[in-house]
């Protein structure tokens, strides 16, 4: 008798947890902006086999890309909330008014959509406890460093003499992500006076822009883009590279 009862136990605790489908275009990403200190910034990337990509940009423990393979268990939490949430109903932009915090992006593809949710400290409740899901992802056991993270002596002396290089402010170096209108995207900053000034790539993803040092902190305006969903890197130009 004991044993069934056990077994009944073990049967229903079994049918109280929800097992959510995957889809094949399954893919949750989480990038993490810079802000006027030292806040991680990082991205992390899992697909619908629950693989798992991080890239620690500057400021984390782990430093390059990084693998990991997730439990069944850890993507059914991962598809159970996103779907309790109802992620593709919320907002694209949750707007803050305080500069130095770092922006939070969060992009999902499922099922043919696809969406990114980005802001601050004003996000809703769900969105922020997905986000705590995915930094606990980030900060556990297990990852395993997919390419060398040590740099020569003549790359770190050709970053250092970079930095020394005196920035030009009125110009930003943008690598566009793929899929990006730059057209459109120029209209989020028109207020800055911003326009293209020449693109560095054949693809024409990266671009030399200018703008007005006179309507906006340069940092901030920097800090603004880097954390622009349409945008993979920005950086300053600098007089000493050739372009």
């Amino acid at each position: 008798m004991r044993i069934l009862i056990l077994l009944v136990s073990i049967l229903l605790a079994a049918c109280g947890t929800k097992k959510i489908a995957v889809s094949d275009d399954f893919q949750i990403k989480m990038d993490k902006g810079a802000c006027f200190g030292s806040c991680p910034v990082y991205t992390i990337d899992i697909d619908n086999n629950g693989n798992a990509i991080y890239d620690g940009i500057r400021f984390t423990q782990k430093t390059g890309k990084y693998k990991i393979k997730l439990t069944p268990s850890q993507m059914n939490e991962l598809s159970e909330l996103l779907e309790r949430m109802n992620f593709f109903s919320l907002q694209d932009k949750y707007v803050s008014d305080i500069a130095d915090l770092p922006t939070v992006s969060i992009s999902h593809t499922n099922k043919g959509l696809s969406k990114t949710v980005s802001g601050k400290d004003n996000r809703p409740k769900p969105i922020l406890e997905l986000q705590k899901l995915l930094e606990n992802i980030v900060n556990q056991d297990g990852w395993v460093a997919m390419e060398s993270t040590k740099k020569s002596t003549e790359e770190v002396a050709e970053e250092e003499e970079e930095e020394k290089a005196p920035i030009i402010e009125r110009e930003i170096i943008i690598q566009f992500k793929s899929g990006t209108i730059i057209s459109r995207w120029m209209r989020d900053y028109k207020e800055y006076k911003m326009f293209v000034k020449k693109p560095l790539t054949e693809d024409k993803r990266t671009w030399i822009v200018q703008y007005s040092t006179k309507l906006i902190n340069p940092q901030m305006l920097l800090h603004k883009v880097q954390n622009d969903p349409g945008v993979e890197s920005a950086e300053f130009n600098r007089k000493t590279e050739t372009r």
